[in-house]
């Protein structure tokens, strides 16, 4: 028996269509038997019970006792409170923190504020940075400085689908991904070596903290990573646990293979840890604003658009139904998490500042597809407002005075 609801994305090639005989008994009643899909498309099973002999967790997980004997490193979704983030940090004459959504191929945006932050001349050495998704990854960069805006520069302007991921076949809607990510994971090892990791270590030792989130799928929990602590442990062991933890913070569920996180070193039991975007978008909690600051900023980058309005009608039938709504749900779970984000930290007596890729600005078709030529003019318009000044806002869009919140 099988129950499933598939959906195709929005990018497809109209030179070259195949078509795809797909037989799928439905809960014992009726069959259906053609899907027609197009070349290099993307299907995405939302929910899919199949009972597989060769659907088993693979051994392979990162053991954290290597680095976190007592579980410290995980912040949240474990039980453990984030008692370091306040005795780490000393007393800051001004508080900047940096918060990085994710958002695939649209991470060229914030690549490009970030770069032309740069060139301007003002960037800020930042207290705090989160990243979630692609994010994550370009957080574990912003934390460091922007002696790394060349690497993101060329991660985000010069990478094909191809260095993300490779397609599998038909058959792989039965194992845990439909696409092979090894092409990602090598790019994060190319990124992520001990060079990177001593840096992100040197900040932690100054009282800086870079966190980033995955979700625990098992449990249904944000989890946030002091990947500071993790850089700073010390043991031969820990790039490898960064570079997983950043790859399962990118885990696209059912599109990409999720991360096992072993927890307990005296249990067999391991935990599968996806996009940290599943739970959250953007990254920001309250204890970020804890350390005492004469001022506070927080900066937040979004790797996409803000506008609720689409203008293409919905295609009636299931795969475009399902779609759409799958869709609007994530774009009001980061409109969401934005919004709370913002009353953190306007309850914190922070400022506020975000910048989203403009609506009248293209974003990219797809975020799962890496079209260098599309990303290139993200990152070219991100660089140009990140140079300006221009673009941030001191609130999210679209608030009524009701929903607006004064610094206490």
């Amino acid at each position: 028996m099988i129950y499933a609801i598939i959906t195709i994305s929005d990018k497809v090639e109209a030179s070259l269509t195949t078509a795809v005989h797909v037989h799928i008994r439905v809960m014992g009643f009726f069959q259906t038997d053609l899907l027609t899909i197009r070349s290099r498309v993307i299907i995405s099973v939302f929910l899919l019970p199949i009972v597989s002999a060769c659907a088993t967790r693979p051994p392979e997980s990162a053991d954290l006792r290597a680095v976190d004997p007592v579980g410290a490193v995980r912040l949240f979704g474990s039980g453990h409170q984030p008692q370091q983030v306040k005795s780490g940090l000393a007393h800051k004459s001004h508080l900047q923190i940096l918060a990085l959504s994710g958002g695939g191929a649209d991470g060229a945006f914030g690549a490009g504020v970030l770069s032309g932050w740069s060139e301007a001349g003002n960037r800020p050495e930042f207290d705090i940075v989160t990243g979630v998704s692609t994010g994550a990854l370009m957080a574990a960069m912003a934390f460091v400085g922007s002696e790394y805006d060349d690497e993101l520069e060329e991660i985000y302007t010069q990478t094909e689908s191809r260095d993300i991921f490779r397609n599998k076949p038909l058959t792989a809607v039965f194992g845990d991904s439909l696409l092979d990510y090894t092409p990602l994971k090598m790019q994060i090892e190319r990124v992520i070596n001990e060079n990177l990791l001593e840096k992100v270590a040197r900040g932690y030792r100054k009282g800086r903290r870079l966190y980033v989130a995955t979700t625990n799928l098992d449990a249904g929990k944000l989890v946030v990573w002091d990947m500071g602590m993790i850089a700073a442990s010390g043991h031969p062991r820990r790039v490898r646990i960064f570079q997983k933890i950043l790859r399962a913070s990118a885990a696209i569920p059912a599109f990409f293979k999720p991360v096992y996180i072993k927890p307990d070193p005296a249990r067999e039991e391991r935990q599968m840890h996806v996009d940290g975007g599943v739970k959250a978008p953007v990254l920001i909690r309250s204890f970020m604003f804890e350390t005492p600051a004469s001022g506070r900023t927080l900066h937040v980058i979004m790797n996409g658009q803000m506008k609720l309005v689409a203008t293409e009608a919905v295609s009636p039938a299931v795969a475009g139904i399902s779609r759409k709504a799958i869709r609007e749900l994530m774009r009001g779970l980061t409109y969401k998490t934005l919004y709370q984000g913002y009353v953190i930290a306007r309850h914190a007596k922070s400022d506020f500042h975000m910048i989203a890729i403009p609506d009248n600005v293209s974003a990219t078709r797809d975020p799962l597809e890496f079209d260098p030529q599309e990303m290139r003019q993200l990152f070219e318009e991100g660089k140009k407002l990140g140079r300006s000044g221009k673009g941030w806002m001191k609130e999210p869009p679209r608030l009524d005075d009701l929903e607006r919140v004064s610094a206490r």
